[in-house]
Protein backbone atom coordinates (compact mmCIF):
# COMPACT_ATOMS: atom_id res chain seq x y z
CA UNK A 1 0.00 0.00 0.00
CA UNK A 2 1.29 3.37 -0.85
CA UNK A 3 0.38 6.67 0.67
CA UNK A 4 0.92 9.98 -0.67
CA UNK A 5 0.91 13.18 1.31
CA UNK A 6 -0.94 15.99 -0.61
CA UNK A 7 -1.14 18.62 2.05
CA UNK A 8 0.50 18.18 5.49
CA UNK A 9 -0.59 21.92 7.17
CA UNK A 10 -3.85 22.83 9.60
CA UNK A 11 -6.71 24.70 8.44
CA UNK A 12 -4.10 27.94 7.66
CA UNK A 13 -1.83 26.71 5.64
CA UNK A 14 2.57 27.44 6.75
CA UNK A 15 2.92 29.78 6.22
CA UNK A 16 -0.45 30.90 7.28
CA UNK A 17 -1.94 33.45 4.30
CA UNK A 18 -2.22 36.40 6.48
CA UNK A 19 0.19 35.27 8.75
CA UNK A 20 3.62 37.43 9.30
CA UNK A 21 5.20 35.87 12.61
CA UNK A 22 8.90 34.32 13.05
CA UNK A 23 7.70 30.96 11.93
CA UNK A 24 5.92 31.70 9.25
CA UNK A 25 8.94 34.18 7.59
CA UNK A 26 11.22 31.16 8.08
CA UNK A 27 9.16 29.14 5.82
CA UNK A 28 8.40 31.64 3.22
CA UNK A 29 12.81 32.25 2.97
CA UNK A 30 13.36 28.62 3.26
CA UNK A 31 10.46 27.22 1.00
CA UNK A 32 10.85 23.52 -0.06
CA UNK A 33 9.26 21.43 2.24
CA UNK A 34 8.51 24.00 4.40
CA UNK A 35 5.69 25.18 2.51
CA UNK A 36 2.45 23.19 3.62
CA UNK A 37 -1.02 23.55 2.10
CA UNK A 38 -3.93 21.73 3.96
CA UNK A 39 -4.41 18.16 4.97
CA UNK A 40 -5.13 15.73 2.07
CA UNK A 41 -3.95 12.14 1.36
CA UNK A 42 -4.24 9.65 -1.12
CA UNK A 43 -3.71 5.50 -1.07
CA UNK A 44 -2.57 4.22 -3.88
CA UNK A 45 -4.69 6.21 -7.02
CA UNK A 46 -7.83 5.80 -6.63
CA UNK A 47 -8.74 6.60 -2.26
CA UNK A 48 -8.51 10.39 -0.81
CA UNK A 49 -8.28 11.37 2.48
CA UNK A 50 -10.03 14.53 2.92
CA UNK A 51 -11.09 16.84 0.24
CA UNK A 52 -9.90 20.44 0.99
CA UNK A 53 -9.86 23.98 -0.65
CA UNK A 54 -6.35 22.94 -1.86
CA UNK A 55 -7.10 19.63 -3.52
CA UNK A 56 -6.78 21.31 -7.13
CA UNK A 57 -3.68 22.62 -6.96
CA UNK A 58 -2.74 19.00 -4.95
CA UNK A 59 -3.48 16.91 -8.09
CA UNK A 60 -1.37 19.44 -10.65
CA UNK A 61 1.47 19.58 -8.15
CA UNK A 62 1.38 15.71 -7.94
CA UNK A 63 0.75 14.46 -11.67
CA UNK A 64 -3.19 13.37 -10.23
CA UNK A 65 -5.52 12.82 -12.73
CA UNK A 66 -8.88 13.29 -10.68
CA UNK A 67 -11.14 12.07 -12.81
CA UNK A 68 -9.73 8.06 -12.09
CA UNK A 69 -10.10 8.64 -8.11
CA UNK A 70 -13.06 6.51 -7.16
CA UNK A 71 -13.60 6.94 -3.15
CA UNK A 72 -13.15 9.52 -0.58
CA UNK A 73 -12.85 8.83 3.17
CA UNK A 74 -13.82 12.42 4.88
CA UNK A 75 -12.69 12.52 8.48
CA UNK A 76 -15.10 15.55 9.27
CA UNK A 77 -17.10 18.72 7.86
CA UNK A 78 -14.82 21.53 8.26
CA UNK A 79 -13.48 23.44 5.25
CA UNK A 80 -9.87 22.21 5.37
CA UNK A 81 -11.50 18.64 4.93
CA UNK A 82 -14.26 19.03 3.28
CA UNK A 83 -14.83 21.82 0.46
CA UNK A 84 -17.95 20.49 -1.38
CA UNK A 85 -18.10 23.63 -3.70
CA UNK A 86 -15.35 22.25 -5.98
CA UNK A 87 -16.82 18.59 -5.65
CA UNK A 88 -19.73 21.14 -7.47
CA UNK A 89 -17.06 20.79 -10.61
CA UNK A 90 -17.67 17.03 -10.75
CA UNK A 91 -20.39 16.77 -13.43
CA UNK A 92 -22.86 18.72 -15.65
CA UNK A 93 -20.76 20.91 -17.88
CA UNK A 94 -17.67 20.85 -15.80
CA UNK A 95 -16.38 17.69 -16.54
CA UNK A 96 -16.11 15.34 -19.55
CA UNK A 97 -15.07 11.44 -19.91
CA UNK A 98 -14.96 10.75 -16.60
CA UNK A 99 -12.98 7.52 -16.17
CA UNK A 100 -14.64 6.97 -12.61
CA UNK A 101 -18.26 7.55 -13.09
CA UNK A 102 -19.06 8.25 -9.62
CA UNK A 103 -16.69 8.97 -6.52
CA UNK A 104 -18.40 7.78 -3.63
CA UNK A 105 -17.78 9.69 -0.45
CA UNK A 106 -17.90 7.84 3.24
CA UNK A 107 -18.10 9.86 5.91
CA UNK A 108 -20.06 10.86 9.57
CA UNK A 109 -23.36 12.74 10.38
CA UNK A 110 -22.02 16.41 9.87
CA UNK A 111 -20.65 15.68 6.86
CA UNK A 112 -23.46 14.39 5.72
CA UNK A 113 -25.81 17.04 6.38
CA UNK A 114 -23.58 19.67 5.01
CA UNK A 115 -23.58 17.65 1.69
CA UNK A 116 -27.01 16.96 1.62
CA UNK A 117 -27.83 20.37 2.32
CA UNK A 118 -25.90 21.97 -0.30
CA UNK A 119 -27.10 19.40 -3.28
CA UNK A 120 -30.58 19.91 -2.32
CA UNK A 121 -32.00 20.40 -5.83
CA UNK A 122 -29.61 19.96 -7.71
CA UNK A 123 -28.88 16.90 -10.00
CA UNK A 124 -25.61 17.92 -11.52
CA UNK A 125 -23.49 15.95 -8.90
CA UNK A 126 -21.66 12.78 -9.90
CA UNK A 127 -20.88 11.91 -6.75
CA UNK A 128 -22.27 9.76 -3.84
CA UNK A 129 -22.41 10.57 -0.08
CA UNK A 130 -22.68 7.55 2.48
CA UNK A 131 -23.21 8.18 6.05
CA UNK A 132 -21.24 5.25 7.55
CA UNK A 133 -21.36 4.09 11.02
CA UNK A 134 -18.54 3.81 13.69
CA UNK A 135 -16.74 0.65 14.86
CA UNK A 136 -18.25 -0.85 11.62
CA UNK A 137 -15.86 -2.22 9.03
CA UNK A 138 -17.42 -1.54 5.60
CA UNK A 139 -15.81 -2.63 1.78
CA UNK A 140 -14.31 0.35 -0.32
CA UNK A 141 -13.57 -1.34 -3.62
CA UNK A 142 -10.29 -3.50 -2.71
CA UNK A 143 -10.10 -1.96 0.95
CA UNK A 144 -11.25 -2.62 3.91
CA UNK A 145 -12.01 0.40 5.77
CA UNK A 146 -13.42 1.39 9.54
CA UNK A 147 -14.01 4.58 11.05
CA UNK A 148 -13.66 5.48 14.43
CA UNK A 149 -14.56 8.27 16.88
CA UNK A 150 -12.09 11.60 16.79
CA UNK A 151 -12.05 13.45 19.28
CA UNK A 152 -12.77 16.84 17.41
CA UNK A 153 -15.14 18.51 16.54
CA UNK A 154 -18.18 17.62 19.19
CA UNK A 155 -21.26 17.13 16.98
CA UNK A 156 -20.14 16.94 13.97
CA UNK A 157 -19.52 13.02 14.09
CA UNK A 158 -15.81 13.57 13.26
CA UNK A 159 -13.88 9.97 12.93
CA UNK A 160 -10.40 8.57 12.46
CA UNK A 161 -9.55 5.64 9.90
CA UNK A 162 -8.87 2.12 9.81
CA UNK A 163 -8.17 1.32 6.34
CA UNK A 164 -6.80 -2.13 5.14
CA UNK A 165 -5.43 -4.10 1.74
CA UNK A 166 -3.70 -6.68 0.73
CA UNK A 167 -2.65 -7.71 4.41
CA UNK A 168 -1.31 -4.02 5.09
CA UNK A 169 -2.94 -2.06 7.73
CA UNK A 170 -3.19 1.63 8.41
CA UNK A 171 -4.17 3.97 11.11
CA UNK A 172 -5.09 7.49 9.70
CA UNK A 173 -5.56 9.41 13.18
CA UNK A 174 -5.89 13.08 11.83
CA UNK A 175 -7.52 16.10 13.41
CA UNK A 176 -8.39 14.64 16.70
CA UNK A 177 -6.58 14.74 20.03
CA UNK A 178 -5.64 11.76 22.28
CA UNK A 179 -8.11 8.81 21.11
CA UNK A 180 -11.13 7.33 23.42
CA UNK A 181 -10.69 4.54 25.71
CA UNK A 182 -13.37 2.81 23.38
CA UNK A 183 -10.86 3.41 20.51
CA UNK A 184 -8.07 1.70 22.21
CA UNK A 185 -10.56 -1.06 23.48
CA UNK A 186 -11.65 -1.84 20.63
CA UNK A 187 -7.97 -1.84 18.51
CA UNK A 188 -6.99 -4.85 21.02
CA UNK A 189 -10.27 -6.30 21.47
CA UNK A 190 -10.12 -6.68 17.22
CA UNK A 191 -5.98 -7.46 17.85
CA UNK A 192 -4.86 -5.23 15.06
CA UNK A 193 -1.77 -4.61 14.15
CA UNK A 194 -0.37 -1.43 12.37
CA UNK A 195 1.79 -1.29 10.00
CA UNK A 196 1.71 2.65 9.48
CA UNK A 197 0.52 5.06 11.66
CA UNK A 198 -0.27 9.13 10.54
CA UNK A 199 -0.67 10.76 13.53
CA UNK A 200 -2.33 14.15 13.98
CA UNK A 201 0.59 16.67 15.50
CA UNK A 202 -1.11 20.11 15.28
CA UNK A 203 0.29 21.61 18.16
CA UNK A 204 4.05 20.96 18.02
CA UNK A 205 5.09 20.87 21.48
CA UNK A 206 2.48 23.48 22.96
CA UNK A 207 0.85 21.60 25.71
CA UNK A 208 -2.45 20.42 25.66
CA UNK A 209 -3.99 17.71 27.60
CA UNK A 210 -5.21 14.32 27.22
CA UNK A 211 -8.67 14.83 28.18
CA UNK A 212 -9.84 18.18 26.49
CA UNK A 213 -7.57 18.68 23.61
CA UNK A 214 -9.21 18.33 20.21
CA UNK A 215 -5.63 18.39 18.21
CA UNK A 216 -2.01 16.38 19.27
CA UNK A 217 1.34 17.54 20.05
CA UNK A 218 4.54 15.49 20.55
CA UNK A 219 3.93 15.02 24.20
CA UNK A 220 0.44 13.30 23.29
CA UNK A 221 1.49 11.26 20.24
CA UNK A 222 4.43 10.04 22.86
CA UNK A 223 1.22 8.40 24.97
CA UNK A 224 -0.30 7.25 22.38
CA UNK A 225 2.65 5.50 20.76
CA UNK A 226 2.83 3.73 24.25
CA UNK A 227 -0.54 2.85 24.91
CA UNK A 228 -0.44 1.51 21.40
CA UNK A 229 2.66 -0.37 22.10
CA UNK A 230 1.07 -1.68 25.35
CA UNK A 231 -1.65 -3.16 23.60
CA UNK A 232 0.07 -5.10 20.86
CA UNK A 233 -0.86 -2.77 18.24
CA UNK A 234 2.18 -1.13 16.63
CA UNK A 235 5.69 -3.42 17.00
CA UNK A 236 9.38 -2.53 15.76
CA UNK A 237 8.35 -2.12 12.06
CA UNK A 238 5.72 -0.12 12.34
CA UNK A 239 5.98 3.16 10.15
CA UNK A 240 5.28 6.31 12.24
CA UNK A 241 4.61 9.85 10.79
CA UNK A 242 3.13 12.68 12.05
CA UNK A 243 1.52 15.28 9.88
CA UNK A 244 -0.99 18.15 10.12
CA UNK A 245 0.77 21.20 11.91
CA UNK A 246 -0.37 24.73 12.46
CA UNK A 247 1.90 27.49 12.18
CA UNK A 248 1.61 28.00 16.08
CA UNK A 249 3.83 25.43 16.78
CA UNK A 250 7.02 26.39 14.70
CA UNK A 251 6.35 23.38 11.82
CA UNK A 252 9.58 24.05 10.52
CA UNK A 253 10.84 20.62 8.85
CA UNK A 254 14.24 19.73 10.69
CA UNK A 255 12.83 21.42 13.70
CA UNK A 256 9.90 18.81 13.60
CA UNK A 257 12.75 16.19 12.52
CA UNK A 258 14.20 16.99 16.00
CA UNK A 259 11.56 16.31 17.73
CA UNK A 260 9.82 13.25 16.08
CA UNK A 261 13.11 11.08 15.83
CA UNK A 262 13.58 10.32 19.66
CA UNK A 263 9.73 9.18 19.29
CA UNK A 264 10.75 6.86 16.22
CA UNK A 265 8.63 9.03 14.33
CA UNK A 266 9.26 10.94 11.12
CA UNK A 267 7.46 13.53 9.48
CA UNK A 268 5.65 14.28 6.34
CA UNK A 269 6.10 16.71 3.88
CA UNK A 270 3.63 17.87 0.90
CA UNK A 271 4.56 15.39 -1.77
CA UNK A 272 6.04 13.18 0.45
CA UNK A 273 5.26 8.90 -0.60
CA UNK A 274 5.58 6.32 1.57
CA UNK A 275 4.81 2.54 0.59
CA UNK A 276 4.89 0.21 3.19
Amino acid sequence: MKITYLGTAASEGFPAVFCNCKYCNEARKLKGKNIRTRSQALIDDDLLLDFPQDSYMHFLQNDIQADKIKYLLITHSHMDHFYIEDLAARGSAFAHDMRAETLDAYCGKGTYEKAVAYMSGESRFQFRIHNTGLFQPFKVGDYEVTALPAKHMPGDDARIYIVSKQGKTLLYCNDTGYCFEEVFDYIQRKKIVFDMVSLDCTNVNIPIDDEHGHHMGFPNIQRLLQRLKDIGAITKDTVKYVTHFSHNGNPIQSYLEECATPLGCKVAYDGLQVEF
